[in-house]
């Protein structure tokens, strides 16, 4: 049966010619919706709250009063960067500065009065460039202690993973940096006390996987304690608690099979589950705490979709928000008042991300938007059984008419990313008149521990699994054509979907890889130092330790396979997915007389650019029409 259509028109095309997205009666409001700005990680100075800073994005880094909403350009022309820390005091912004998005330089500062015109000001001066530590949300990448005395980062190199602090004194004086940890295993979500005496960090020294352990440091290295999860359970940082002296530390277990946040007495070594028998179904973490640690602002995620509570004193209260995202990251991107008033990143799929009030009653305030916008795209939350009997969740969005349509299936990346309800998505194919369906296949989080591990040691399996199911349900429901569906995907999602394209060739009409993995030994031979570490949790082993996983795991391996052309958009300085990788595959698919083209981009493992997007997304659709409009897909 078919479902409801919900937005945008579906034209067939004239068959005696080649459709072209511009001749369609769409109004194009995907363009508008692309150039609108949104704001994420905003942060007020705990001792100055008229200083603060947003990241917009269309402007970067913004110095922002929240006092008066007032912002300007923070950093200097030419420097960029999506993520930072403001001190304490307000003098002082931290962020990662690397080259045209190469993910390796160093750890830098600028003054926050500079107005973009004062040196910026190395933290690791002596040391060679470093990637900065990439992380599975929502774990941290860089911290600071509430006090301002201290900041902790994680980077890494040729000899592995290094915990990283820096002594703040006086008037901003920098100490030399002190290596607190550092080794093969995979370092992850640094926090520091509100004191700066002690550092917690994720390891998975005991387990070689992404599953990891708590290690709890003094400031000159020395181990305090440890918290290993044991079996499948995996530990995660939030943060300490905002008062100097208290070392109770929030953080989050998937014990139960499904997370759930945790008090750990650093200084005790003793732990407690924070909702004890408190019936919330679905994922819940914990985000911060009140200035006066008596309250903590909580997450509860079901089916991809977010709700904020407050738990004080073992009670909890929901504080009403429409359905759709909250956006959080580190412990940033929310706080909680004393009150039990929330500020948090919120967005759906009709909304951009802006940061608002939450109150238990009523409507909050937007605090701070980015600008004026269109309204974006109708979605619904679906779900479908996978090979396994497993329950698949994935976003559905349709243009208007009846069905079956041609359709889009996208991936997202990582593999352990959420696809969560985002503003505007799927509006490029649906307003061109294809149905569109974002899934959230195995081994993403908040769906549960088995859910998430699933896919460990056995990559790219269950993903297709859970792929094929979602082309299954699309034509099941009437919702697609099973001869014009197309796959796409970015970074891992791009992965899976040249996976995809030569081990299920007669599923897809064609696909769109976004810098993609095509040959994983080669890109593992070319990866930083930091991915590589990744990609052998990820594996279980280096290729030449599991040569037989790694090609079985390769799109490489299934090119003579592929009957789909493909399209790929890649960057000429992704560390992640390095660019000889996909020379070589794009090489070897001519060579087999297959079709592909390769776009490429100069910067790393994003576009970046706003207008080049809306170009190379004019190109897919152009690409997508040709390949499933054609007369020859029609019956």
């Amino acid at each position: 049966m078919g479902l409801a259509a919900t937005a945008g028109r579906f034209i067939r095309p004239n068959p005696k010619r080649r459709y072209n997205p511009r001749m369609s009666t769409a109004t194009e409001n995907w363009k508008q919706i692309a150039r609108t700005g949104s704001v994420t990680w905003p942060q007020v100075a705990r001792l100055r709250p008229e200083r603060g800073v947003a990241f917009h994005s269309q402007k970067g880094a913004l110095a922002w009063n929240p006092q008066t909403g007032e912002t300007r350009r923070l950093l200097p022309e030419g420097v960029t960067s999506g993520f930072g820390l403001l001190s304490p005091d307000g003098e002082w912004f931290y962020f990662f500065k690397d080259t045209k998005g190469n993910e390796k330089g160093h750890y830098v500062r600028v003054r926050y009065d500079s107005k973009g015109t004062e040196e910026i000001e190395s933290l690791t001066p002596e040391f060679a460039p470093y990637s900065s530590s990439l992380t599975p949300f929502p774990l941290p990448i860089v911290c600071m202690s509430t006090s301002g005395n201290r900041i902790a980062f994680i980077f890494v190199d040729g000899d592995g993973y290094h915990l990283c602090a820096v002594d703040i004194g006086k008037e901003g004086a920098l100490g030399a940096p002190k290596i607190l940890q550092e080794g093969r295993a995979l370092l992850r979500g640094p926090v520091l006390s509100a004191d700066g005496a002690v550092c917690v960090v994720c390891t998975n020294e005991r387990t070689g996987k992404q599953q990891y352990d708590l290690l709890a440091l003094e400031s000159g290295g020395e181990e305090l304690v440890r918290w290993k999860g044991g079996g499948a359970t995996s530990l995660e940082t939030t943060a300490f608690s905002p008062i100097p002296g208290d070392y109770r530390l929030l953080c989050t277990s998937d014990e139960p099979g499904v997370k759930r946040p945790m008090l750990w007495d650093v200084a005790l070594g003793e732990s407690e589950l924070l909702l004890g028998e408190e019936p919330l179904p679905g994922e819940v973490v914990a985000l911060c705490w009140s200035p006066d640690a008596k309250r903590i602002l909580l997450c509860r995620s079901q089916d991809a979709a977010h709700e904020l509570w407050v738990w004080a004193a073992g009670k909890l209260t929901r504080l009403q928000h429409p359905l759709g995202t909250i956006t959080y990251f580190g412990g940033l991107g929310a706080t909680l008042s004393n009150e039990g008033v929330a500020r948090g990143l919120f967005s759906n799929s009709q909304t951009p991300r802006v940061l608002r009030e939450f109150v238990p009653l009523g409507e909050g305030r937007v605090l701070l938007s980015g600008g004026e916008a269109p309204q974006g795209t109708t979605v619904r939350s679906v779900s479908f059984p996978s090979s396994d009997g497993v329950l698949v969740q994935a976003w559905l969005s349709l243009p208007e008419g009846e069905g079956p349509f041609p359709a889009v299936i996208d991936l997202h990346g990582g593999p352990h990313q959420v696809t969560n309800q985002n503003y505007g998505m799927g509006a490029p194919y649906v307003e061109s008149g294809f149905a569109y369906l974002s899934i959230n296949y195995r081994g993403t989080p908040t769906f549960g521990r088995e859910f998430l591990q699933k896919i460990w040691g056995a990559v790219g399996h269950w993903e297709l699994e859970d792929i094929a199911a979602a082309h299954a349900f699309l034509v099941r429901e009437g919702i697609a054509d099973g001869k014009r569906i197309a796959i796409t995907g970015g970074s891992y999602g791009g992965y899976l979907t040249l996976l995809a394209l030569g081990k299920r060739p007669e599923l897809w009409a064609a696909g769109v890889a976004h810098v993609a993995l095509a040959n994983n030994a080669m890109a593992y031979e070319d990866s930083s130092p930091l991915l590589q570490g990744i990609m052998k949790a990820s594996f279980g082993g280096t290729p030449e330790e599991k040569p037989e996983l790694w090609e079985r795991s390769s799109p490489h391996t299934y090119a003579a396979q592929i009957q789909s052309p493909i399209l790929v958009i890649q960057g000429k300085n992704d560390t992640r997915c390095p660019p000889r990788q996909m020379e070589v595959y794009e090489a070897e698919l001519k060579q087999l007389g297959k079709e592909i083209e390769v776009l490429w981009f100069d910067a790393g493992h994003g576009v970046g650019n706003t207008e080049q997007s809306i170009g190379f997304t004019e190109q897919i659709l152009t690409f997508l029409a040709s390949a499933l409009l054609q007369p020859s897909a029609v019956d």
